[in-house]
């Protein structure tokens, strides 16, 4: 077989094969059986999503996506098997009766699951749109879509034109993405109806979308961090020490920054936790702005 080239081997992918950002390829067919849809930049089963339905799910639910606490990968395909679910959206509608006739479900671990759901239907648009998983976005990406839009209505209203708008963005991966949407529309749909939060805290899209009958009463905190470039690097302490990086840098961006890995010139402030370590050397160096994870949590106290 020498010098073939070779295809992707889904089984190996940590996240389904239509996922783009971070995905390796090597060689083999789909776990389905199936054939290779080779047209894009990233290969995958030509079902689409149908494939590897158990993967889509369980990259949803993760930590950086919804956080649904205590849906493992059996747990979902135990769901699947039973036919409760068929994609994401189906975990919203799941009984207690269903949850609790699973094998190895008690009343406790059904009710704390049931209350993980429930409290997913809360997570800021830039995570739901990162649970689509659409190609050509990943956390970054969704955040800065999130950002820009405000809801879901006006991304799903968005033309290539206005996709091309948020940073990052190129003609390319505007259609795809816009491509992408169109399939997911049911979906989509699916989390509407069971009421899952479609808008982004503190965008300034969002704002507007909001009813004039509102009375105003939770003002949306001034964005402390607007237009500045931000890097946090070592370990958080103080309020921030439950935080993961990616929680982090939503925080970063949901107060206007940009969320960066690298310091430069163009950095505007540098978030210095334990062992901060060389990123810290370089900030200093380039006279950046360097402060404790405590001394930025104060500044954006109406975002934690």
């Amino acid at each position: 077989m020498g010098g073939a080239e070779q295809s992707p081997k889904a089984h190996e992918l940590q996240r389904p094969i239509y996922l783009g950002a971070g995905d390796t390829l090597g060689s083999g067919t789909p776990n389905c059986g199936d054939a290779i849809d080779a047209s894009q930049e990233r290969w995958r089963c030509v079902r689409g999503r149908a494939c590897r339905a158990i993967a889509s799910i369980s990259y949803a639910a993760s930590r950086d996506q919804l956080d649904i606490a205590g849906l493992a990968t059996s747990r979902i395909q135990q769901l699947l098997d039973a036919g409760f679910i068929a994609d994401f959206a189906d975990l919203f509608s799941l009984t207690r009766e269903q949850v609790l006739g699973l094998e190895r479900m008690g009343e406790t671990s059904t009710d704390n699951l049931l209350a993980a759901i429930e409290q997913a239907k809360k997570q800021p648009l830039s995570r739901v749109f990162c649970a689509l998983g659409v190609r050509g976005t990943g956390r970054s990406m969704s955040r800065r879509i999130a950002r820009h839009f405000g809801t879901m209505e006006a991304v799903l209203a968005a033309d290539a034109e206005a996709v091309q708008a948020v940073d990052g963005m190129g003609a390319d991966k505007a259609k795809l993405m816009l491509e992408e949407l169109a399939e997911l529309r049911p979906l989509i749909d699916k989390l509407i109806a069971e009421g899952v939060n479609m808008t982004e805290p503190g965008a300034p899209a969002a704002t507007l979308a909001v009813d004039d009958d509102s009375t105003g009463d939770a003002p949306v905190a001034a964005l402390s961090l607007a237009g500045m470039s931000v890097v946090a690097t070592g370990t958080m302490t103080g309020p921030l020490q439950e935080l993961s990086r990616n929680e982090v840098n939503e925080l970063i961006e949901r107060a206007g920054g940009k969320a960066s890995g690298s310091v430069s010139a163009k950095t505007s402030l540098l978030v210095a936790g334990g062992k901060a370590g060389s990123k810290k050397a370089k900030a200093e160096e380039l006279g950046v702005r360097v402060v404790t994870p405590e001394e930025f949590a104060a500044m954006l106290d109406g975002f934690l």
